[in-house]
C-alpha cells in the first residue's frame, strides 16, 4: 500500500515528492529521476590469516637426498622457525655432498579459524646468505612442505653456484592441505642446506646465516571472509540504478570474493549458524566448546634447552620413559652394580619421587677354623687349604686379602721357609705370586710364630668363583722340628676376605 495515503504525514525518498495528502491515495509522482540509496553490511568469502607457528622437530624421516645428512641443532633450528636468525655450520670437509637440515611441525591457533573450513593454504618464505668460504654447489637446497611421510612441495634453492657473500630468497609457493592433519600434527616445513663438499663441483664447506622466516596459513569458509559494505542505490520506481562495495564506505571500490552473506546471519567469530559436524570417535581429540567453537589440544610450548628431553616429532610429543631397574628395595647383591637403589612414589603421577641410594657391595669373610697343616710332613710340595674357601659369587672386580697364621721351629739349628699363595680353584688360575709367609736359619734351637698378610685385586668375567689358599714349607739345610700354617691357634686365626669394588 502506498506511504502517500490519506491522513499520513507526508514522506520524502531523495528528490521524490508526495502529493499532498488525500483521500482516496493516489500514487506518488516523480517530478525527476531521484535516487534512494541504502548501506548494508555484509560479509564475504575471502582467505583469511590464521594464527600458525612452527615448532622443531627431528628431521630424519625427511631425509630424502642422497649422501650423508646431519640435523641443525634443535635450539637453532627453533631461533630461525620464531623468524630470528640461526647458522647451519659448514661441514668439516670430509662428507661428499653433506646436507644439514630443519624441519618445523606446522601448528595453528584453532581459535583463528572461522566458520568451518576444511582446509588450509600454507605458504612460507626464508632468506639465506651464503658465509663461505666455498660457493654453493648448483642447486644448493630445498624448502619443502610435507604431509606425513608425502611431500606436498619441494622447491628447490637457486640460483645455481650462488657465490660466498650472497645472498637467496627461497619460498614454499601456497599449498592446500587438510585441516585435519594440520590439527593432527602431520604437516611439516623442510629446509635443507649443502654444507659440505661435492664430488661433481668439487667444492669446500659453507656455512649459511638463515633468517626472515615467515610462516602463512590462510583459510576460507561461506560469509567468513572480508567485511565490507555495499551501497545499492535505486529510483523512485525501485530499479537499482548503482551498486558499490567498499571497505570502510570511502570511494575506493572492493572487489568481494562469492558467495556473499548479510553479517546478520554470521554468529560471533563468523561461526555460520549450522556449526560443523564432529565425529564421535573416542580417538578424536577435538572438541566443540561451549561457545560453539573448535578447540584442538594445545601442543606443549618446550624449552629449547638442549637439556630437556622432551622433542616434537611428527607423530607427536615425545617424552623418553625412564624405567628404574636393578636389585629391589634391601637386595645386597646384583650382576649390575653395587649399590641398592630404592625409589618411592605415590600412586598415579606424583609430582616428587623419593630416590635412595646404599653401599651393598657383596663382601664374605672367614676363619679357618682347623688346626694348622703340618707343612713339615709334606715338605717340598703344594698343600692346598680347603678349610680357607671363599666363594665370589658373581662378576667384577675384588678385593681379596687374607692374614695366614703359621708356626716355624728347629729343636737344633736349621733352615728353611713357609711360602703361600691364592688360586682361582674354578678355573685353575695363580691370584698371586708366591708370598714369603715365615723363613728361619737358626744354628740352634729357635722357634716361631706370627701372621702373614697376602693382598691382591682381581677380576672375575662371570661367577661364582672359588679362591684357596696354597701353602708350600722348602727345607733349605739341618734339621727342622715343626713347620704348620693354615688354621688356628691359640694366639690367632687363618683369615680370608673379599670385597667387591666395583663392576
Amino acid at each position: 500500500m502506498s506511504t502517500c495515503g490519506c491522513g499520513q504525514p507526508p514522506i520524502t525518498i531523495g528528490d521524490c515528492p508526495p502529493p499532498k495528502p488525500g483521500c482516496p491515495p493516489t500514487p506518488c509522482t516523480c517530478s525527476k529521476r531521484s535516487e534512494h540509496c541504502e548501506t548494508t553490511p555484509l560479509r564475504d568469502s575471502a582467505p583469511y590469516r590464521v594464527a600458525a607457528t612452527a615448532r622443531s622437530t627431528d628431521p630424519t624421516p625427511y631425509y630424502t637426498i642422497a649422501n650423508t645428512h646431519e640435523a641443525l641443532d634443535p635450539v637453532v633450528a627453533q631461533t630461525i622457525l620464531n623468524s630470528g636468525t640461526g647458522t647451519f655450520p659448514a661441514d668439516d670437509g670430509t662428507h661428499n655432498g653433506q646436507h644439514t637440515w630443519l624441519a618445523g611441525v606446522v601448528h595453528v591457533d584453532p581459535a583463528s579459524l572461522r566458520g568451518n573450513p576444511t582446509n588450509v593454504t600454507i605458504s612460507a618464505s626464508v632468506r639465506v646468505h651464503n658465509d663461505g668460504p666455498a660457493a654453493a654447489c648448483r642447486l644448493y637446497g630445498r624448502f619443502a612442505l610435507w604431509n606425513g611421510s608425502t611431500p606436498i612441495r619441494t622447491d628447490l634453492l637457486g640460483p645455481p653456484d650462488l657465490p660466498a657473500g650472497s645472498d637467496d630468497n627461497g619460498a614454499i609457493q601456497a599449498a592446500t592441505v587438510p585441516l585435519a592433519d594440520v590439527l593432527a600434527g602431520r604437516v611439516v616445513v623442510e629446509l635443507n642446506l649443502e654444507t659440505g663438499n661435492d664430488d661433481a663441483c668439487r667444492v669446500g664447506p659453507k656455512q649459511w646465516t638463515v633468517d626472515s622466516f615467515v610462516l602463512t596459513v590462510q583459510a576460507s569458509a561461506p560469509g567468513c571472509g572480508r567485511p565490507f559494505l555495499r551501497t545499492t542505490c535505486r529510483d523512485c520506481d525501485g530499479a537499482i540504478t548503482c551498486t558499490t562495495d567498499t571497505l570502510d564506505g570511502s570511494s575506493r571500490p572492493y572487489a568481494p570474493v562469492p558467495p556473499v552473506v548479510p553479517v546478520s546471519s554470521c554468529q560471533d567469530g563468523c561461526a555460520t549458524a549450522r556449526p560443523p559436524c564432529i565425529s564421535t570417535d573416542r580417538g578424536n581429540a577435538i572438541t566443540r566448546g561451549s561457545d560453539g567453537c573448535l578447540y584442538a589440544p594445545d601442543a606443549p610450548a618446550l624449552d629449547p634447552s638442549p637439556c630437556n628431553a622432551a622433542r616434537h616429532t611428527t607423530g607427536g610429543l615425545l617424552v623418553p620413559r625412564i624405567d628404574v631397574t636393578g636389585i629391589a628395595p634391601g637386595g645386597n647383591t646384583s650382576s649390575h652394580r653395587s649399590v641398592d637403589i630404592d625409589v618411592t612414589g605415590t600412586p598415579g603421577c606424583p609430582e616428587r619421587w623419593q630416590v635412595g641410594a646404599r653401599l651393598t657391595p657383596v663382601s664374605a669373610f672367614l676363619n679357618a677354623e682347623r688346626q694348622h697343616a703340618n707343612l713339615l710332613a709334606r715338605a717340598g710340595t703344594d698343600v692346598p687349604i680347603p678349610e680357607s674357601d671363599i666363594v665370589l659369587p658373581e662378576a667384577g672386580v675384588y678385593h681379596i686379602d687374607s692374614d695366614v697364621r703359621y708356626a716355624l721351629g728347629s729343636a737344633t739349628g736349621g733352615s728353611g721357609y713357609i711360602t703361600g699363595w691364592l688360586r682361582d680353584e674354578t678355573t685353575d688360575t695363580l691370584l698371586t705370586s708366591f708370598t714369603q709367609i715365615a723363613a728361619i736359619n737358626a744354628e740352634r734351637q729357635e722357634q716361631q710364630g706370627g701372621t702373614t698378610h697376602i693382598m691382591t685385586e682381581y677380576t672375575v668375567a662371570s661367577g661364582p668363583r672359588t679362591v684357596r689358599l696354597h701353602l708350600m714349607f722348602v727345607l733349605t739345610g739341618g734339621k727342622i722340628s715343626n713347620a704348620e700354617a693354615g688354621g688356628t691357634d691359640s694366639n690367632g686365626a687363618t683369615r680370608m676376605r673379599f670385597l667387591k669394588v666395583r663392576d
